[in-house]
């Protein structure tokens, strides 16, 4: 009873430490139809394939070799009016006062796994998963070339999105330390990981106390499309105590290891176009004539360059709690606590290099070449952040399992306002599940659905590096996402 008493203790305190708690930034939400519809409240429980990810020890519980698979059906609605000026006055061609919506798409989100019990060291059991421990994908629409700085080019549809999976091919296996009693197990992770990612930059115009550079062609916009993917690694590893007949404890802990992706970038330079300057030939010295870098930037013309890029993935790591109690044979409530290490991820900075696709003047100028070709960096600062999940099961006859979830998320992002389009988490998050599984013989059919509710959010500007511009994006933000979720599971 003193350890159960402590571990309900540390349970309470992680609860205690998160003012409003959740997994946040872009972790994944639970998969797995039992998982799902208990909003994720699974750690001590763990008893079919998706323990491979909850609770490795939950394996060597299992008395069946199971294969099993889920999709999750994802939908984002959410909402951006900006208010993103520069100087907090000038319009820049960012769709401000207006309410816009994020690109409407039904997102999938597969996983399965396999599993067996082997007779290797007494008994062991093993299995093999696929699943998503990190995904986001996401589009805006949210700007237009103002007519007064271009009234000839336009920009791509996909301003601003990411499109980041990292998808964990993990060999578990568990195995009992103590019978009936202690279980232990440990998943090694191949990860992978894709990224899509679009942004529009206003840089700051080089040619700065010129002609060039006056108002509206101070700022010069770019957008910025990378793709990539790299390879990593990462351990997961769990405990399950039976601390009485009735009571559960899990506990797990995952590490994935940075993950540098690379591969190609398109930037793309959408010039002024200023005709009282463009084919007038020298003014104050200065000579515009085509061929000419000044040229470059009053033509109107749009200049693309093509990179190869590096930059290092920081994913975080977590560290998790959970109980479960059998209130009788059908019904089952669990309580889990989960804390991640988000302060470790500082966002994305691109380093290019291998640039190929500048002409003339653009590329045989060394002090415009150096704008062309610059490093991108998203800087985030990010705080570590905790989720709690309150689920239930009941097993209604031997046909159907009802389930029922509630989960309080804290995000890493809320305070510090380091909010993009590309990323909204605007704080802490309530999420509501539910679902059912349908029994035919050795067969589970499943079905969940969940409905997040984000906080609005108002973001204010700062300029913490003077450049006249929000260092994110400023505005109202609202949010919310639906998600269905189908699985199966064969025990034979």
């Amino acid at each position: 009873m003193s350890f159960l008493r402590f571990s309900t203790a540390i349970l309470a305190i992680i609860a205690l430490l998160s003012p409003g708690l959740a997994a946040g930034g872009f972790e994944n939400a639970p998969f797995g139809i039992q998982a799902r519809g208990m909003a994720g409240a699974f750690r001590a429980v763990a008893d079919d394939w998706t323990a491979a990810h909850y609770n490795p020890a939950g394996y060597a519980r299992l008395q069946d070799n199971q294969l099993g698979g889920s999709v999750g059906l994802i939908h984002l609605r959410h909402e951006l009016n900006p208010d993103y000026r520069l100087g907090g006055t000038y319009e820049l061609g960012v769709f401000n006062d207006q309410v816009n919506y994020n690109k409407h798409e039904v997102y999938s989100n597969p996983s399965g796994g396999f599993l067996a019990r082997l007779p290797i060291m007494g008994e062991i059991v093993a299995g093999f998963s696929i699943f998503q421990p990190f995904d986001n994908n996401i589009t805006w629409t949210l700007y237009d070339l103002p007519l007064a700085y271009n009234d000839s080019l336009t920009t791509p549809s996909d301003q601003y999105s990411s499109n980041l999976d990292v998808v964990a091919f993990q060999l578990t296996v568990a195995r009992e330390i103590v019978e009936e009693k202690v279980s232990f197990g440990l998943g090694l992770q191949v990860l992978r990981a894709d990224l899509i990612y679009t942004n529009l930059l206003f840089r700051d115009n080089p040619y700065e106390g010129t002609p060039l550079a006056v108002r509206p062609w101070d700022k010069i916009t770019e957008w910025n499309h990378n793709d990539g993917y790299g390879w990593g690694f990462g351990l997961r590893a769990g405990l399950m105590f039976d601390l009485t007949d009735k009571l559960n404890l899990g506990l797990t802990g995952s590490m994935p290891f940075d993950i540098t992706v690379e591969g190609t970038s398109k930037l793309e330079y959408y010039m002024p176009l200023n005709s009282d300057l463009v084919g007038l030939g020298s003014i104050d010295g200065e000579d515009y004539d085509p061929g000419t870098p000044e040229y470059l930037f009053a033509s109107g013309t749009k200049i693309v360059d093509t990179a190869d890029f590096e930059a290092e993935l920081k994913l975080p790591a977590s560290m998790a709690m959970g109980l479960a109690y059998s209130v009788s044979e059908r019904l089952l409530i669990a309580l889990d606590a989960e804390y991640t290490f988000w302060s470790s991820y500082d966002g994305l900075n691109l380093v290019f290099s291998n640039h190929r696709g500048l002409t003339g003047a653009a590329d045989t100028s060394a002090f415009v070449r150096e704008f062309f070709t610059a490093d991108v960096s998203y800087p985030v600062d990010w705080k570590n952040s905790a989720r709690v999940a309150l689920g239930a099961r009941y097993h209604f006859r031997d046909l159907l399992t009802v389930l029922a979830g509630w989960a309080l998320d804290q995000s890493p992002a809320g305070e510090s306002g380091n909010l993009s389009p590309q990323f909204i988490d605007t704080g802490d998050k309530r999420t509501f599940s539910s679902g059912i599984i349908y029994h035919h013989n050795q067969w589970d059919f499943g079905l969940a659905g969940s409905y997040t509710r984000y906080p609005d959010l108002t973001l204010s500007a700062e300029d913490s590096d003077s450049d006249g511009l929000p260092d994110y994006m400023t505005g109202q933000y609202k949010a919310s996402t639906y998600e269905t979720f189908l699985s199966f599971n064969y025990r034979f």
